[in-house]
Formats: C-alpha cells, structure tokens, sequence
C-alpha cells in the first residue's frame, strides 16, 4: 500500500439545511456620488451606497455571514434601470467598454473557518443598444454535498526510522537509469545491499495548482520501478535500476484555445525525486500487463507530437509570472527551425505568444510568420500606448515539412516600438515509427469505450513500452510483434505511452543526502514560521518569544517543506498546502486549534529562478500572470493565507490566516529585525541601551513606554482636487474620532506647508523635517497617501532613503501604512525600496508596514484604508490589541473586491500585537465634581484639580498599579486652511492640536490626582476639549481619556503674576558647561520653573517657547510640543529639543518661555559643534588639584549617546606607568566627570608625592580614539 493520497471527492449528504432555500435580495442604492478629475474636468460619477470604485468604475461587493460552506450560490433574478446622461459622459470619456451582460460572481466560502457567501459584480451591460446599471439582486443559497478530501498523512514517509534519502533531479520527461556506480556516488554503500530495499520517491506533479480543490499528490509518492538482477538479493556491478522521470514542465490537452499547452514550473527547472534505502517498506515495481487478443476497434498509425520553444530571458516590467525571451528590436527579422521526422501528412498547428508596447492599432505596426520561405500570418501587433499588451495568436499550415523553418518578422513606424517573443507552440501528428533511445506517444480524442490498437514500427526486439497513465506505477505493456510493427493494444481512455530501445537511458542529477524530517507529524499550532535555512537560528529565537506570550510556534525549513508538500521541488503552493494541513485539520477536529499565523523569514524576488544577479530569492513571492503592466503585475503574499477549499487567488476570496514577511538579506539583519521585535514585545530592552534616543529625555532609555502609543499621524500629497484628503484622510480621521477617541491625530497635509522652489524641483522641507520630527519623538502609526514609488514619497521628496536610514526611533517604533504606489517593492533583487529600508533600518523606523508592492488604484486605497482604520485600534472583550496579522487580514478581507488590493502587504511579524495600552485610565472627578454628573468648564487662569483611577476592561480598580500618568489636556478642536498652492484650492480641516497642559503625575494603588492652571491663551469660545490620559508602570501601560470638559472664557478670579519663568540651559544634560563642545544633533535641554506653569497652548501670538539658532529669528523654533511638567509639580519642567546636522563651530541658542500669564523668561547658551565620527577630548582635568587623599578625572567629548572606553595611565616624570585605569563610560551629554582615583598604584602602594603626568583615552564603538596628556599633583 503507498504511503501517499491523493486528494479526491467523495459525496456526503449533508441534513443541515431546509428542503427549500429562501430567497434573498440585495440592493444597489446608486445614491453616492464621487468627485473624479479629467483632463481638468470634475465629474461626479455615482455609484452604490457603501461600496467603492475600482479604477475609475464602481462595483459592488458583499461579504454575508451564512451558516455552511457547503453551499451553493445561486442568482435568481437582477433588476436594472438606465445609467444616468452624466455617468454615460464620464464612461464615454474614460472609453470605457461595456459588456454585453451583467458580470456577476457570486460564491460561498470561509474566512478562517467561518463561512460567508461573497458577491462581486462590475453593474453595468450594454444590451439593445441601452446602457443599464443593476439596481437590484435576488439569489439563493441551497446546500450542496460536501467534497471531502481525505486528510493529509498523519506522518511522512521521510519520518525518522524510513532509512536513507538521497536527492537527485531529472530535467525533462523520460525513462532514467541508476546503477551502483551511481548510488556509489551519492554516498550510498551498496555492499550487500538488497534491491529489494530501495525505493523511489517522487510525485512528478510539475508546478502545484493554484485552486485549492484540484486534486495534487500529498507528501511523497513511491514510484513503481524496474531493477535489473534484484532476483539473487545482492546489487551486483551490472545491476541498474529504470523509473520514469516526470520533468518540471507538464502538458495539458485541456486548453480551450490550442490543441495542447505546456504548463511552465514557475520556480524550477529541474524535478525532483528521492533514492530512499529502508527495509521495512515492501519494494514497489513495475508489474506487466496482460496479453489482450480481442480484436482491435481502432487502429492507430500516428501520434499527437507537441514541441515548444521557449526561452526566459527577461521579464519585460520586472514583476508577474511572464518572462520573455527574444527582443524584435535592432534584429526585426528571427528565424527559428524545428525538426519533426516522421511527419504525418496532416497540418501543423502553431501558436504566437508575443508582447508589445506598439501605440497605435494600424497595418504599419505588424508581426508576420512564413514558413519555409511561404507567409501564412500577418497580425497588428498588440496595442498599449502606456506600458506592454499581449497578443496569442494560431495559425496552420497544411501539408507540412519534417523541417520547418518560421520566420518572425516585425514592422514598425517607431524605434520606440519594442516586441518580445514569449513562446512558440506546435502540434501535428507524427507517425508512429520509433526514432531516438525513446518515445513518448499519445493521442487526443479516442474513444473510451472502444479497444484501441497502437502499431508501433521500427522497436528494436530488446525494446519495451510503459504505459504511463498512472503516474506513479507505470505499467509494462505486452507487444505483439508483427514483422517490423509491434502493437500496443489498450482502451480507449486517454493515456501517455513511452517507448524505449532498451538499451539507453537517461541519467539523474545528484543533489545531496536528505535528513529524517515529518512536518505532517507535527501538532497543531498558532504560530507557523517557514524559514530559510540560513536564519533558522534567528528564527528559532522568534518563536521563543511568542512562545513566552502564550503561543505554540512552529519554525520549519522552507527545504523540509519543499520537500513533503511539493517533492522536493521550489513551489510557493508547497508553503500554502503545509499551513492548509493545519487549517483543514482544525476544521475537521477542533477549529480553535486552526493556525493564526505564518511568517515567510526571508526576502523575495520577482525571479525564482536564479537569473538576475544579487538575486534575494529566500522565500519564493507569488506573482500572477500577468507580466505586461505594472499595476496588474502583482506580487502578493496572500496567496499563502487563502486555505479555504473554494479559494485560489480570486479577488473576492477570504483570508483565513495573518500573514507578514521578513524582508532579509543576510544572519546581521535577520538578528537586527528579531531584536527589534524583542524590544517592541518586552516594552523595551537592553538591546539598545546605547541609542541616541537616550539624550532625548526619557528617564530610562532602554524603556518603550509612552504616550507616543496614542499618537498617529495622517499625511497626505498635493492633489489638484484635494481628493487625497476629500476622501482619505478626513473620512479616516473622522472615524476614529467616533469610535477611538482615545487616539490622539495629527494631520501634515502637503499643501498647510509651504512649498520652496529649488533646483531640484518642488520641496517642502517644513513637512519633511516635521515627519521626521513626530517618527523621531515616537507615534504608534503613520499612515501615507499620495504617490510615491520605491524612492520615497511624493514627487516632492518628503520623506528619502537617506531621511529614513537616519531615523533612530528605536523606543517608538512605528506601524508604517502607505497608500501609495511601489513604496515596499521588496522583490526587486535591483534595489532596496524606501519601505524596505523603513523595516531594516536597525535602531529605528518601522516594527513593521502595511505597504504597497505594486502600483495601486486611487480609489482602492480609499477602500482598503477605510478597513483599516476600522481594524487597528480595535481590542477583543478584554482589551487586548489586534496583532498586526489580524490587522492585515481583516483589512483585506473587508476592502472590496478588487484584485489590486493585493498589492498591500505585510511586511513584520504577523503575530505582534500593536503597542496599544492594554487597560484604561478613567476620570473620578474634576474640581470635585464627578464627569457622569455634572460637565465642568475649565476657564483661563483657574486652577484645575484632576482625579481618577485606573481599571481593566471589566470596571474593576487596579488597585494594586503603582506607576506613573502622563495626562494632557488638549484646547478645542481648531480649523485651518491649506495654502491653496500647486494646485490645489483651499480647504479646511481642523486639529485638536493645541495642549493646554502635558505633566506628569504619580498613579498610586490604582488612583492619581494631579492640578495645573489654565493658561491665559486658551482660546476664550466654549466648546468641548478633551483628557487624554497615558499611565505606565514599566511592567504594562493604559489609555484613557475624557471629552466632557468644556473649555472657554477667564476666571476673573484666576491666578495674577508677573513674574516670568526662570530658565536653566544646557546642551545634553546639566553637566554642560556653556561654550563647551557638542557633536552635530546635540539636545537643547532647559530646566524651566514658574509659580504658576508654563504656557505652551500656542495660540496667542508670539507666545510661544521658541528657540533662536544663531540669530536666526526669521526661522525660529517652535518647542511647545517639547515641554513636559514635572512629577507632580506643574511648577517646573523640561523642554528637550534635538537639533540636527548642525555644521561644525561655534553656535549660539536663545530660548523664550512664557507662564500662563504672558510673562516670558529667556536664557542663553554658546556649544561648538565638533563631528562626532571622530572622536575629541576637551577640558581634560583632574579635581582637586593638588590632591591628597583621592581625585576625580573629568573630561568634555563629542560622543553623546554613545558607550566608551576609558583608559587612563599615569606616568612618573620619568615615564615610568605606576598606574592603570580602566572604566566603561555610558554618556548622555558632552560631559563625563567622576572617574575616581585614590592616589594608589597597582599594588596597592601610596605613591610619593610630587608632580606626574597622566595621559586619559577614549574609544567609542566604532573604535576610534582620542586622548590628551595632563598633570596632577599629589601632596601627601
């Protein structure tokens, strides 16, 4: 019995539906209408309510719960009116062609495991002459018997105990022969080795089929063979084995188009089998058929001969399962020959597959084929006027010659016209005479049902002929010899046949031993990692850290997979049937056990095959088919995750599993993106104690906590009809106000900035350096939409490579959204993409992005962002964030229909939750008065008090939290304007942006309580400000806030000063002495104190805290987003702001702050700026000295943020060392001091007293160093 299933339908009668389905309708509510530009024309095209436009046309799409897969769907009515004069305009314009009927796709299946009935429909036709738009749908949905698969192996047949394995490759179809020098070779002892003990494995399938529920060999299938000699027991010196060898590449006779077609394997070119020595497994052999001497219905003298030529030389837009061969471009003329012996007389079929980018439909622009010098086809090459179109054309030609030679000719108007040949095909029949070592033979179109009579001449007497109609047990046929002809009889079914002289054969590749594995053994889990084999290590320390979280992980070699799921064979379909095992297990036994993840660890490619240079092929990418433009070009990881038995890579399946990928190269960033999900995961680590982001002012640098977890930012691109932010961003915004007010937003439209001229164009470096200022300062998500491609965003360059390489955020890692085009391009092997850089980058920039691969339609970013924001900040009952694989899923599975939404992708780790709060901050009281009872108004210049406590998703008091509570009260929303630049007019939005007050209060037992007072400048109208609250204990954080306060008007009885607030000014830290040395990106570090706090609402003109660089008033500083209060104490704070790139010298800053009443205070500070990759030493000295007792070293460098080596030696006048000083310096500042010495040598001696020299070195982590020599004086 083999070891391998096949998968197969069997019919169950299912009882869980009624005797008669009801029906159901849908409406097509044409009541929305959108806002398209042409050509400087808007039109308002209409289209259904809460549904979409898919490149410029509405659709329709539904996703229903239903309560079984098993069912089917059925349309049973639709109803329609005329589409509207205006729309008809717009269609007319856009030369949009209308079908001839309604398309309608409707059919039942499963997200993870829950069942849902999907209809999709383009709802418009074009029938007697009127132009209609569906208004209405009826269907139903009655069950079906229930295609059951027989479930996969429970175990491998390469499980441990199964013996030895061997790989090896055949390259094309054919009879192979292994004999022991063979074996020898490939390390297998053939000493006293019984033949009955060897096995071949191996499935032959060719490339895996796409739809789930096409039948496909599961794990290895054991291949009947043939050894020569077995009788005696032992594998003597002229004993061989015969199999047959299935190449990569298959044959299909289904093809509506052509006689047969040739399915390429995709990512191989080789098929793979195995050598497996194992006593315990009966051996399998080729058995005989039986002698038939019944008369024959049918005779045979002739056979269906194929050929093709194809050679993948380019893939003409780099991305899609296209490549192309032969250019028609300086050589417009190519002649390609073919020899065919023993033709039949009938005619020859060939086939055309070709490409081009021809712009215009006319007789000048034209591909022609002839024949033996004899024209038979002439065709308008294929017409794009953008990027490349596909023409497939046939022809025949009657009465051929055994040697054909076709030329392909192409004319052009312009040089710019280019042409690609894809593939030429041929069929004809040949007679049945024997030619070569061996033929393959069969025919199309027998019939079943009679005795078909195949006469085979010129078989040598040695010769043989296998009938191949079980793939893996062929089967010798008996010969009745006539004269010259022997005759091979068998039924009329379709069968293969191959014919062999029995004496010469082909001969198998070696590849290497394969271990013991059984990935079917494996038990269920959530979490499944495929990885290749050189970040199996990396991987392994992943899953540790999910396994630590609760989850069971599973880390397998992308190899091993390969190996069970496609024999052995590179095939994306061998990763998606390994997660299906697990899923179609769980939905057999128990469905809470279905997988929740999979992780694909390592980098992509558009070329599987090895034949660009640099190639990253790790993991295999799905492409599609099409290869001729870059938005259909898709590249989509999606594939993976669509399990279910109906789905295959349709628009409207469902994904049933949250996948991400790791995009690396190399050990060094496969350690540096797990690292980076360690620090995101334990809410910081030690990692990265060394980063710079321990100078920007957190209490402990190797912490993530934050309120920069409630922080999300929007930006959006110019656009002449502002619809990026129409129908973008302010619907998103507005849908997060309404449902998670706990989110604090920030919109950085283009056009609010202003736009500078330069000589590269248009900039904007007020928004570029305000989105690094807000990914620098830490934000949960930034999400991008406009244009953009792999270079960075906007044709304003708003955010670069270089930009995003040098952002070092690493304690506020950021979810990176980006509606735009190629931003993650990440199987270009070519170059690294501005997304993918956003994920590498090693101590900052993204944990992880739902980004764009491919080109993507306006309107379906508007959908899929949409279905986004209605995932990211959602929590389950008990306030658990989504993971960012469930994020992703639900994204895609509630975004439409249209196939260009899988161009998003996620590039992370699927099963990391999003660093949301994890419990809530709640509000008891505000100047005693409780917010369920009464609305209080906080008035300017009165005092506020603010209590509360913090609980977990139940209502129930922590009572047992002791940390910290960052609250800020933001003033009322405030309107502003863009600037109406090129292009776009001008419009509003408004911002809830302006912070009345930002401290810091201690939580303690669960309840806080802290007071502030009003500024001055808030503004005076009433309205609904807002509490947002951020608490953490360094263990775990929450999130609250509070909207019931209203904001406006002045105490009259408020606080009266006018005294200003006092400033101490610093560069780093407080050790700073002013006009010592700074690297180039020093901090402005203030100590602010007033009596009454400080003012940094920001909207009374010149109120401002502002810092002035050199003088430079007409660019000042804004830093009122800087300022935080302190622990408890409104009274005093800290303004932290990093400069950047300062240029080398001397540098002044001058800071300005205001209290609540108006009165300022300003301080000054001089530093020079000195490079920081070369290190420097300044004010090297010792105090006290002279000294007696002890002494301590102190020294200025420009190595802020960073790890030193300090050495310090000292020296008698003579030059003798009498002692050695060794210490590791963790710098924040430009300034170290404290390195203690008590006067004492090596042994512990008090030295003499008098004067010695002392040479002090540092050396940073880089291991460059810098030293100066000084001298002490030791009294005593």
């Amino acid at each position: 019995m083999n070891p391998y299933r096949i998968y197969f339908s069997l019919l169950l009668i299912i009882l869980l539906f009624p005797v008669y389905a009801q029906e159901q309708t849908l409406d097509f509510n044409w009541t929305k209408n959108h806002s398209i530009e042409l050509e400087g024309k808007n039109y308002a095209v209409q289209y259904i309510e809460n549904q979409g436009i898919d490149n410029g046309i509405p659709y329709y799409f539904q996703k229903i719960k239903t309560t079984s897969v098993h069912q089917t769907a059925e349309i049973t009515s639709i109803s329609s009116e005329p589409i509207p004069s205006a729309d008809l305009s717009y269609f007319k314009k856009i030369n949009y062609v209308f079908p001839a009927e309604f398309n309608v796709e409707a059919m039942v299946t499963d997200e993870s495991g829950k069942p849902f009935f999907v209809i999709h429909s383009n709802p418009f036709r074009l029938k007697n002459g009127q132009h209609e738009r569906i208004t209405q749908i009826s269907y139903r949905l009655s069950p079906k018997t229930a295609p059951v698969q027989k479930d996969f192996v429970a175990n491998s047949v390469m499980m441990s105990g199964s013996g030895t394995w061997y790989k090896i490759s055949v390259a094309k179809d054919g009879i192979y022969k292994i004999d022991k020098s063979f074996l020898e070779s490939c390390g297998i002892n053939t000493t006293g080795l019984n033949p009955a003990h060897i096995h071949i494995y191996g499935n032959g399938d060719g490339l895996l089929p796409e739809k789930n529920n096409l039948p496909r060999t599961d794990d290895l299938a054991e291949n009947a063979i043939f050894i020569q000699g077995e009788s005696d027991g032992v594998f003597n010196e002229n004993d061989y084995i015969l199999f047959y060898g299935w190449g990569p590449h298959r044959w299909t006779k289904d093809d509506v188009n052509f006689d047969y077609m040739q399915i390429r394997h995709l990512y191989s070119d080789v098929s793979t089998y195995f050598i497996n020595v194992n006593a315990s497994v009966p051996p399998m052999r080729i058995q005989n058929l039986t002698q038939n001497d019944l008369p024959a219905d049918t005779t045979i003298q002739s056979y269906d001969y194929r050929d093709i030529y194809e050679s993948d030389l380019t893939n003409i837009i780099e991305g899609g399962q296209r490549w192309y061969g032969e250019l028609f471009d300086v050589e417009l003329e190519r002649t390609f020959t073919f020899s065919i012996p023993n033709i039949d007389t009938a005619k020859l079929n060939i086939k055309l597959d070709v490409a081009s980018n021809c712009p215009t439909n006319n007789a000048l622009n034209s591909i022609k084929a002839s024949v033996n010098n004899q024209q038979y086809f002439t065709h308008v090459l294929p017409v794009n006027t953008q990027e490349y179109s596909r023409g497939e054309y046939s022809f025949s030609v009657q009465n051929p010659p055994s040697n054909v030679s076709l030329k392909l000719t192409v004319t052009r108007q312009s040089p710019s016209t280019l042409t690609y040949l894809d593939r030429i095909v041929l069929t004809t029949k040949r007679k049945l005479v024997f030619y070569g070592t061996q033929l393959g033979f069969r025919v199309k179109n027998t019939n079943a049902s009679q005795l078909v009579a195949y006469e085979l001449s010129n078989l040598p007497s040695n010769g043989f002929v296998w009938d191949l109609s079980d793939r893996h047990a062929p089967k010798k046929v008996f010969l009745a010899v006539n004269g010259s002809t022997s005759i091979v009889k068998s039924d009329g079914t379709f069968k293969e046949f191959v014919a062999s002289n029995g004496s010469s054969f082909f001969t198998p590749d070696r590849i290497g031993a394969v271990t013991n594995q059984n990935l079917h053994g494996l038990p269920q889990a959530d979490y499944l990692i495929v990885s290749h084999p050189d970040f199996i290590g990396q991987a392994n320390r992943l899953a540790d850290l999910h396994r630590a979280e609760g989850l069971t992980v599973h880390v397998v070699n992308v190899n091993q997979v390969y190996n069970e799921f496609s024999s052995g064979m590179q095939d994306a379909g061998a990763i998606r049937l390994f997660a299906k095992m697990f899923y179609d297990r769980a939905l057999a036994t128990d469905p809470n056990t279905q997988p929740k993840y999979l992780l694909l660890f390592g980098d992509g490619t558009y070329d599987p095959k090895n034949r660009l240079p640099n190639n990253n092929n790790f993991i295999p990418t799905y492409q599609v088919l099409t290869s001729e433009d870059h938005i259909n070009a898709v590249v989509s990881d999606d594939y993976y995750g669509l399990l279910g038995d109906n789905e295959s890579f349709a628009s409207t399946d469902l994904l049933d599993i949250g996948i991400g990928r790791f995009i690396v190269s190399d050990n060094i960033q496969a350690k540096q993106q797990v690292d980076k999900v360690e620090h995101y995961l334990k809410n910081g680590s030690n990692l990265f104690a060394n980063n710079a982001s321990c100078c920007i002012g957190e209490t402990n640098s190797t912490s993530t906590f934050g309120d920069w977890r409630l922080k999300f930012v929007q930006v959006a691109d110019n656009d002449p009809s502002n619809q990026f932010i129409l129908n973008n961003t302010e619907p998103q915004a507005n849908y997060v106000k309404q449902h998670h007010r706990e989110m604090n937003g920030e919109k950085l439209y283009m056009d609010a900035f202003p736009m500078v001229i330069s000589t590269g164009g248009v900039r904007y470096p007020a928004l570029m350096e305000s989105i690094t200022d807000r990914v620098q300062r830490g934000i949960l998500m930034i999400n991008y939409v406009g244009h953009g491609g792999e270079v960075g965003l906007a044709e304003e360059r708003i955010v670069t490579i270089p930009q995003i390489q040098s952002w070092t955020n690493i304690n506020a890692l950021n979810l990176f959204v980006s509606a735009t085009c190629e931003f993650t391009r990440y199987d270009d092997p070519k170059r690294v993409s501005a997304g993918e850089w956003a994920f590498l980058n090693p101590t900052g920039s993204s944990i992880a992005l739902m980004t764009t691969t491919r080109a993507v339609y306006i309107t379906v970013n508007e959908i899929t962002g949409d279905a986004f924001y209605e995932q990211v900040f959602e929590r389950d009952a008990t306030g658990k964030p989504k993971s960012f694989g469930e994020i992703a899923k639900l994204t895609k599975n509630n975004s439409g229909s249209s196939g260009n939404k899988r161009s998003f992708t996620l590039i992370g780790d699927p099963a990391l939750t999003i660093a949301l709060p994890r419990y809530k901050v709640v509000t008891d009281s505000i100047n005693g008065h409780s917010p369920n009872t009464q609305t209080d108004t906080i008035r300017a210049l009165s005092k506020m008090r603010v209590k509360g406590h913090l609980e977990d998703w139940n209502g129930n008091v922590l009572s047992s939290w002791n940390g910290v509570l960052t609250p800020t009260i933001f003033d009322k929303y405030k309107t502003q304007q863009t600037l109406g630049q090129e292009p776009p007019s001008v419009i509003g939005f408004s911002q809830q942006r302006n912070k009345i007050y930002r401290g810091k209060a201690s939580i303690v037992n669960g309840y806080f309580d802290f007071d502030f007072v009003v500024p001055k400048d808030i503004s005076l109208n009433y309205g609904s400000g807002k509490i947002s609250y951020y608490g953490n204990n360094e263990v775990t954080d929450a999130q609250g806030f509070d909207t019931t306060i209203i904001i406006g008007g002045i105490d009259p009885n408020g606080v009266n000063d006018d005294q200003g607030p006092t400033i101490q000014l610093y560069m780093n830290d407080d050790s700073f002495v002013s006009g010592s040395i700074t690297d180039a990106n020093p901090v402005l570090y203030a100590k602010v104190a007033d009596e009454n706090g400080i003012n940094t609402v920001g909207n009374g003109i010149g109120h401002d805290i502002v810092a002035i660089l050199d003088g430079e008033t007409s660019n000042p500083f804004i830093l009122n987003d800087f300022y935080s209060a302190g622990l408890n104490d409104y009274q005093h704070g800290e303004v932290r702001y990093q400069f950047q790139n300062l240029t080398p010298g001397k540098h002044t800053v001058d800071l300005k702050v205001w209290d609540v009443n108006n009165n300022s205070g300003t301080a000054s500070i001089e530093f020079m700026v000195q490079k920081k990759e070369e290190p420097t030493l300044e004010h090297v000295y010792n105090y006290p000295n002279p000294f007696t007792t002890k002494t301590s070293f102190m020294f200025e460098h420009n190595q802020a943020c960073n790890s030193l080596e300090v050495q310090i030696q000292v020296y008698t006048i003579s030059g003798r060392l009498v002692k050695t000083i060794q210490r590791q310096v963790s710098t924040q500042g430009f300034r170290s001091e404290g390195i203690e010495w008590d006067g004492k040598d090596e042994f512990g001696d008090q030295l003499a007293k008098g004067v010695y020299v002392y040479r002090l070195m540092i050396k940073n982590l880089d291991g460059k160093t810098a030293e100066k020599t000084e001298k002490l004086v030791i009294l005593k």
